[in-house]
């Protein structure tokens, strides 16, 4: 009797014991995860394509040498995107607003190299306090429709659209395009479609849809982040 239940509790030790090692190779393997994918989206977030700062660099070189007004505003609004990149990017989330602040500096620097002043138009619909968002998420859809939209169509030649709902937000950014050009990696090290895909499937899991639309002359992207 007595040996029956010395193996009885040999094997409820044993079962334990395993029960112990499985538990701490789960937690490691959830560690091991998250670091990973920590580590992949420090690299897809840092995919910026760094044409945009040199072509500002040389817009803001011609505002200068023309003394144009408009040259210290362009000043201030790079300044603000390099101070969002380097230190407000760097976290898992910002606040809504935030993203927006940069959205709207990108757009008018990016606007300088335009002829029209209404080439681009922008609306943002409902409340942006109390939400945040992945930093860097929207930009590459406007990035795209600029370099690939073309210049010389009515006004507006890019729309995009922002709505902030309670636990969602819609955005939505339409352009028309040049023939044959999509959404893809750019040679320098532009963001692609296969970065912004990987970044919402990590971020966002079961919580976004992107939808792409092209035809004939335009192109148009719709994001969806669900319960922010």
């Amino acid at each position: 009797m007595n040996a029956r239940i010395s193996i009885i509790y040999g094997v409820y030790a044993i079962l334990i014991k395993f029960a112990i090692d499985w538990f701490e190779t789960q937690k490691l393997k959830a560690e091991l995860i998250n670091q990973t994918q920590a580590s992949e989206l420090a690299l897809l977030r840092s995919q910026v394509n760094p044409h945009f700062l040199f072509n500002t660099l040389n817009n803001i070189y011609s505002l200068v040498y023309k003394k144009s007004e408009d040259a210290p505003a362009a000043v201030m609004k790079l300044s603000a995107i390099m101070r969002y990149m380097l230190y407000d990017a760097t976290t898992d989330q910002v606040a809504l607003d935030k993203e927006i602040e940069y959205l709207q500096s990108f757009i008018e620097l990016q606007k300088l190299r335009l002829k029209e002043p209404d080439f681009v138009s922008l609306e943002i619909k409902g409340a942006v306090n109390g939400h945040t968002i992945a930093p860097m998420l929207l930009i590459p859809f406007v990035e795209n429709a600029f370099k690939h939209g073309s210049k010389t169509v009515s006004n507006p030649g890019i729309k995009i659209n922002l709505f902030i709902e309670e636990e969602q937000i819609r955005f939505e950014v339409s352009n028309y395009h040049k023939a044959n050009t999509i959404l893809q990696k750019d040679d320098a090290g532009g963001i692609g479609l296969q970065n912004i895909n990987r970044r919402l499937q990590l971020l966002y899991p079961n919580k976004h849809s992107l939808e792409i639309r092209e035809d004939m002359d335009t192109y148009s992207i719709q994001l969806i982040l669900e319960n922010l």
